[in-house]
C-alpha cells in the first residue's frame, strides 16, 4: 500500500513539475523564433536566431531592469531586517497591547492591495515621493507576513542562547545582531526569495506611482512594449525571458539555503 502511494505521490509531482517547466520552457524557445513564427505551435522553433534577443536588448530594457533589481534588493534587505526586529518584540517583548497590535498587523493581511491604492498614492503624494525610487520602495517594505513568520519563529528560538549572550555582557540589540539575527537563517531565506520574487514582480504599484521613465521597473517597461496590431510579439517575449533571469540567479544560489531552510523548521 505504501508502494502504490509513493508511486501515485510521484506521478503527481512529476506532472506538477512538467505543469511549471513547459510553459517557461515554451517562454525561452519562442524567443529564438522570428516574428513570423512566434504563434506557430511548437517545441522549438524550425531556424534558430537570436535577432529578437538583440532587438530586446535595447537600453531601456537594461535600465529597466536595473531599476527593478535595485527596488527588489532594497526592498528585500530593509523589510527583512524591520520584520525580524518586529517579529522578535512580539515574541519577546511585553508591552501594552502587544496582542492587538498583532491582531492589527495580521488583520492587515485581508486587505487587498486594490482597495487602498488610492489613499496610499495620497499619502505618497503628499510625501513629495511620486515619481522617485523612494516612492518604489517605502510603501512595499511592510508586510504582515513576514513579521508573523518571525514571530513564529522566534517563539521556538531557545532563550537560552540570548540569555547566554547576555551574561558575556551584550545588550539586547547586540544580542539580537550577533545571536539571533543569524541564527535565523530558516525563515530568512525563504522570505528572502518570496520578498524578491513578489517585488521584481510587481506590476500595480510602481504603474501607478510612477510616470518617469528613469524609474521605470521592467514589468511596466513590459506592458508599455505592447502596443495592439503592431506589437512585436517576438521582441516582447524575449524580453520577457530575458527578465526572468535575475530571478532564476536568485534561486540559483539560495537553492540549497532554501532547501536546509525547509527541512530545518520541519524538525521539532
Amino acid at each position: 500500500m505504501n508502494k502504490v502511494r509513493s508511486w501515485i505521490i510521484g506521478i503527481l509531482l512529476a506532472l506538477g513539475a512538467i505543469a511549471v517547466i513547459v510553459p517557461i520552457g515554451v517562454l525561452f524557445l519562442s524567443s529564438f523564433k522570428t516574428k513570423a513564427s512566434v504563434f506557430v505551435i511548437s517545441l522549438a522553433p524550425d531556424t534558430f536566431t537570436i535577432h529578437s534577443i538583440v532587438q530586446a536588448l535595447t537600453p531601456g530594457l537594461l535600465h529597466a531592469l536595473l531599476n527593478s533589481l535595485i527596488v527588489s534588493t532594497a526592498v528585500t534587505v530593509v523589510a527583512m531586517f524591520l520584520h525580524a526586529m518586529a517579529g522578535y518584540a512580539l515574541a519577546r517583548f511585553d508591552f501594552p497591547f502587544k496582542r492587538a497590535t498583532f491582531v492589527v498587523i495580521l488583520g492587515s493581511l485581508m486587505i487587498p492591495m486594490t482597495s487602498i491604492l488610492v489613499p496610499l498614492y495620497m499619502v505618497v503624494r503628499l510625501m513629495n515621493m511620486t515619481n522617485t525610487m523612494a516612492g518604489l520602495i517605502v510603501p512595499l517594505l511592510f508586510n504582515a507576513y513576514g513579521i508573523f513568520l518571525f514571530r513564529q519563529f522566534y517563539f521556538d528560538f531557545p532563550k537560552e542562547l540570548e540569555e547566554a549572550a547576555e551574561l558575556d555582557g551584550s545588550g539586547r540589540f547586540g544580542t539580537f545582531l550577533r545571536i539571533v539575527l543569524p541564527l535565523s537563517r530558516p525563515v530568512i531565506v525563504p522570505l528572502t526569495v518570496a520578498f524578491f520574487l513578489g517585488t521584481w514582480n510587481n506590476y500595480l504599484w510602481p504603474l501607478v506611482v510612477n510616470q518617469d521613465k528613469r524609474f521605470e521597473t521592467v514589468q511596466v517597461y513590459l506592458a508599455n512594449q505592447i502596443s495592439g496590431y503592431n506589437t512585436p510579439w517576438n521582441v516582447v517575449i524575449a524580453s520577457a525571458a530575458i527578465s526572468v533571469i535575475p530571478v532564476f540567479v536568485l534561486f540559483f544560489f539560495l537553492q540549497r539555503q532554501l532547501r536546509e531552510g525547509i527541512s530545518t523548521t520541519g524538525i521539532k
